[in-house]
């Protein structure tokens, strides 16, 4: 594989497809490429020390946290999820203030949070308006794939 070719990417994501991936990560010489839902990125090994995808929240829920989403779905409660593992941040940077807070009104495609994972810093969106009732995660503290960040009562 000299580069990475349009053929060769669409047979990554149909396999992802196929098989419930979110996230791949192609490397071949000094090229790297991250493919993320639908689309990718391509990425010079020399010059990656820290990019930014933006993510949507609500992607594919981890079984073990089925059970829970659903009864918070009963309170018109609904939960922003990791699709991801790395390092939950509440701010851009340690000096500036949190995206968001217990009590804030949020909108569509808001930035709620940012997530770290080898370098790359994934900002998390929420997919609907609402009101932030509970933030789940500390700041700095590891996140896991399926976890739930924090609780969003929907307008």
């Amino acid at each position: 594989m000299k580069e990475f070719e349009t053929d060769y990417i669409e047979k990554v994501l149909d396999i992802m497809k196929n098989n419930g991936l979110t996230e791949v990560i192609l490397e071949e010489g000094e090229k790297s490429l991250i493919i993320k839902g639908n689309s990718f990125v391509p990425v010079k090994k020399q010059n990656a020390a820290i990019m930014q995808i933006e993510t949507p929240s609500q992607n594919i829920l981890n079984p073990n946290t089925e059970a829970e989403i659903k009864q918070e779905n009963k309170n018109n409660t609904v939960p922003i999820i990791s699709d991801m593992i790395g390092i939950f941040y509440s701010k851009p940077s340690p000096e500036e203030a949190s995206f968001v807070k217990v009590g804030d009104e949020i909108k569509a495609g808001q930035v709620v949070c940012i997530i770290e994972t080898i370098k790359l810093v994934n900002k998390i969106t929420s997919d609907f308006s609402g009101k932030v009732v509970e933030i789940c995660i500390e700041n700095g503290k590891p996140v896991e794939y399926g976890q739930v960040i924090m609780y969003i009562e929907k307008n």
